[in-house]
């Protein structure tokens, strides 16, 4: 009975965090701060490239 009830809490845990996650994840892409690190990322390897 303890068992279910700690894997049971520890499955409703990991569903909350989850669920941060993905909301972290949605705000970050609205904001587009993925793309600006992509995009800066890519700007110093082609800065690397062409200064060869």
């Amino acid at each position: 009975m303890k068992g279910s009830f700690l894997v049971a809490l520890l499955l409703g845990g990991a569903a909350m965090y989850i669920v941060s996650l993905r909301r972290q994840l949605q705000a970050a892409q609205m904001r587009g701060d993925m793309y600006r690190d992509i995009s800066a990322r890519l700007d110093r390897r082609v800065a690397e490239l062409t200064a060869r």
